[in-house]
């Protein structure tokens, strides 16, 4: 019977990660800088880590970063265009290191308001980026101490204030009321307006929402 081989970790293998990582901690603490390698959101708690930063630990640590494509969409006739990349970091000697994905897509929150058409090479390279940021967070080990790359900032921000967005219960209340008040469409899209300073009902917030039930009630 074939003994099974078992590798053992030494204490000089566990002091060099150790030694490795803080090496890695102690240079992002003194070179990074916020809003350009690192990006700060109130009441979210770790920084995203932005490109300038995941390539300074390329260079740090002498990795070279190499992407592919390895899905996508481009469907010029509807504008929807979507990517997802892999991007392999290497050593000096050709080694793989660690390896990251990234996607983006021309639907996400950032792009709403813009053509499809000509953002389909901003799409590609933020999933490329994305991918990036993804693989140097494995290699230096620091998930725990940054997020992806939340261009993803605006994500987080659009979460935010989707959380906070007008119930549809009190949509449904403000329709009653405005029934009840004899308020016509226009009326009613004219009366809001001038309430909340928005056009749409999508766009109320709650307090919004509570600012134009307070007034009908007292019509």
């Amino acid at each position: 019977m074939e003994r099974e081989l078992i590798n053992f970790i030494t204490e000089d293998d566990i002091k060099r990660e150790v030694d490795s990582y803080q090496a890695i901690i102690k240079f992002i603490k003194e070179n990074f800088k916020e809003g350009e390698d690192f990006g700060k959101i109130a009441d979210y708690p770790k920084p995203s880590l932005l490109k300038p930063g995941a390539e300074k630990l390329c260079s740090l640590l002498n990795l070279s970063a190499h992407v592919d494509i390895i899905e996508k969409v481009e469907n010029f006739r509807e504008g929807i265009f979507h990517y997802v990349c892999k991007c392999t970091l290497k050593n000096n000697f050709g080694i793989i290191v660690s390896e990251g994905l990234g996607s983006c897509n021309s639907k996400e929150n950032k792009f709403l308001n813009q053509n499809p058409y000509g953002i389909a090479n901003t799409v590609l390279k933020l999933a490329k980026k994305r991918a990036l940021v993804d693989a140097i967070l494995t290699a230096t080990r620091t998930s725990g101490m940054f997020t992806q790359d939340i261009e993803d900032i605006d994500e987080v921000i659009s979460l935010e204030v989707e959380k906070n967005l007008a119930t549809s219960s009190q949509k449904a209340f403000i329709a009653k009321l405005a029934k009840d008040k004899g308020l016509t469409e226009a009326q009613f899209i004219e009366f809001t307006k001038k309430i909340t300073g928005k056009e749409k009902s999508k766009e109320w917030t709650k307090e919004d929402a509570a600012k134009i039930i307070k007034t009908l009630k007292n019509k």
